[in-house]
């Protein structure tokens, strides 16, 4: 096994030499296949470092007295035709190039320049293949992937989510690679009187509930990241060049509110573009009594806060920034209102209202009730378009509680329709059984937590 070890130091050392090749004998500007290109090329570098890596990995492997089945994949690596022919046309050519064999400057060029282009080109493909085996060995995708997947580096997140009168919690962990694991999950009916149609009503006893949560979960002392329901917030862009001023104090700012201006909050997002040299602002608008009493709240439960955000805007643009399409659209259904998204991306996003949800279409037939209210969403979609004489895209893409209401193994959605989570914008884990704690009062929430696990990818 040591002299295993020592090949691969060797090997790694050959390809070093060639460096001294390149300043003795300058032939860096003469030769298709010289030594220059090949010690400088973006391929040498990799596989000299992963040669180094699979040196460094053997010697581990002895040290520790690992399993005798990596210890074999070392040394049928190093017993290989391609290792081994390699390794000799390298030894081949330092000999035939050696210094104390060339008289001459003459004859040392004109050597180089014979042995280095049929030489050189053979090396340049076996070197490249020989890299790939090494590269994409699960001996070292392992290695590497144990390091980034430690868990004392996970950090655990509260995700609150409120819409349609139900508080979600979830409990997740988040690596250094941005994967996240859905380790516990509540969900809780609010009524009326502690959250209104708008309004948190009664911030005590919100507080108290969450709290409980929170603890039945382990999130003491966790941060926290509060996602609110899309129909609470109000999303228009304007061109830089439309605006006197960004602020809520600019006239053109306030005719897109619906609220009053004294009770209008607005937080303001720059949007560039290399396509466009003006840019963009987008604005998202919310009551500003609202996000008081979601602040107040907090404040009593007193717990870092990651933010406060809207559902949709995220999700958009994670979309976006995985769909090449001129023009993007995006519903997010509830229980009294569909939410609208029309644009695309670094581009103009705006948010329209439908003043019908998934609960008129809840019956005994849901086939039929589901694709009623597809066709009804599709025909508010059209008129949309039409005012701004713009195209359908492909694909609509869905959101919201409604996909686990309207959406079933009998009762597809049309092919127009396609349910965000089938895009894959976030790695995650979420599996009940493995939790401790998971109580629901809903048959699914998986909808809403693909929409919380990419939104918080997006935010941290």
């Amino acid at each position: 096994m040591k002299k295993n070890i020592f090949k691969l130091k060797e090997f790694s050392n050959l390809f070093k030499k060639f460096n001294f090749f390149e300043l003795k004998f300058n032939l860096i500007k003469y030769s298709k296949f010289s030594i220059y290109k090949i010690s400088n090329s973006y391929k040498y570098q990799k596989i000299i470092q992963k040669i180094n890596e699979f040196a460094k990995v053997e010697s581990q492997l002895i040290n520790s007295k690992l399993n005798h089945k990596r210890n074999s994949i070392i040394n049928k690596f190093l017993n290989t035709n391609k290792y081994q022919n390699i390794t000799s046309q390298l030894f081949q050519l330092i000999n035939k190039t050696s210094p104390k064999k060339l008289k001459n400057s003459k004859q040392k060029s004109s050597v180089i320049n014979l042995q280095s282009p049929k030489i050189f080109k053979s090396l340049f493909i076996k070197y490249i293949q020989i890299y790939r085996i090494i590269k994409d060995h699960k001996i070292f995708q392992k290695k590497f992937k144990a390091k980034q997947s430690n868990p004392k580096y996970n950090q655990k997140i509260g995700l609150v989510f409120y819409g349609d009168h139900n508080l979600i919690i979830l409990s997740v962990s988040i690596d250094l690679n941005n994967k996240i694991n859905v380790i516990g999950a509540t969900e809780i009916p609010i009524p009326g009187n502690v959250i209104g149609d708008l309004l948190v009503e009664d911030i005590n006893e919100l507080s108290n509930i969450a709290m409980d949560s929170l603890n039945l979960l382990d999130l003491v002392d966790s941060p926290l990241l509060v996602i609110l329901s899309s129909s609470f917030f109000t999303i228009h862009t304007f061109s830089v060049s439309d605006l006197k001023q960004i602020s809520e104090t600019d006239s053109k700012v306030q005719s897109k509110s619906p609220y009053l201006p004294a009770n209008t909050l607005v937080e303001f997002l720059r949007i560039s573009d290399s396509k466009n040299s003006d840019g963009f602002i987008r604005a998202a608008y919310s009551n500003k009594e609202l996000i008081d009493s979601w602040t107040d709240t907090l404040q009593i439960i007193d717990q870092p806060i990651i933010g406060i955000v809207p559902a949709a805007p995220h999700l958009f643009d994670l979309i976006t920034s995985n769909i090449i399409e001129p023009l993007t659209i995006l519903i997010d259904i509830e229980s009294n209102t569909t939410n609208l998204f029309i644009g695309g991306k670094l581009s103009k996003l705006n948010s329209y209202k439908l003043p019908f949800g998934y609960s008129l279409y809840i019956s005994d037939n849901l086939k039929e009730s589901s694709s009623n209210y597809f066709e009804r969403v599709l025909n508010s979609i059209k008129i949309n378009l039409e005012k701004d004489n713009q195209r359908l895209p492909k694909k609509i893409f869905v959101m919201g509680s409604g996909l686990d209401k309207l959406v079933n193994e009998i009762s597809l959605m049309p092919k127009q329709f396609k349910s965000i989570s089938d895009l894959k914008l976030v790695d995650y884990s979420y599996k009940t059984k493995n939790m401790s704690v998971h109580e629901l009062v809903s048959d699914s929430i998986d909808t809403h937590v693909f929409s919380l696990a990419s939104i918080l990818s997006s935010c941290v």
